[in-house]
């Protein structure tokens, strides 16, 4: 979320008004690009967390890399935890880079 919009966001806050439902990743929040996406997978939770377009595809992309056998309900406990583990860790990776951009940013104006 670049500076502009976390300002937004954080003044409609102060005033009492709920935000628009953005992406947690990037701050995206243009409704049309904003879809729901299924932290340990479609099949295995509801956990859902707002992601734009974008962000959603590389998250479930690197979800993608293990086979459906893996992902699936069916699947044992074993690799279920490894699905859930690389599922978070895809999310957790961007949430990162976002953070450490974010710090870099303002650090310029320091």
């Amino acid at each position: 979320m670049d500076k502009e919009a976390y300002r937004k966001n954080i003044s409609k806050y102060k005033k009492g008004k709920k935000p628009p439902i953005a992406c947690v990743d990037c701050g995206e929040d243009d409704e049309n690009v904003i879809e729901m996406h299924h932290v340990d997978g479609r099949n295995n939770s509801d956990w859902v967390k707002p992601l734009c377009k974008n962000c959603h595809a590389k998250i479930t992309a690197e979800q993608n890399k293990l086979s459906p056998k893996v992902r699936s309900k069916k699947a044992s406990s074993e690799n279920l935890t490894a699905f859930n583990i690389i599922s978070i860790g895809a999310l957790l990776r961007e949430l990162g880079q976002r953070l450490i951009n974010v710090g870099m940013e303002m650090t310029v104006n320091v």
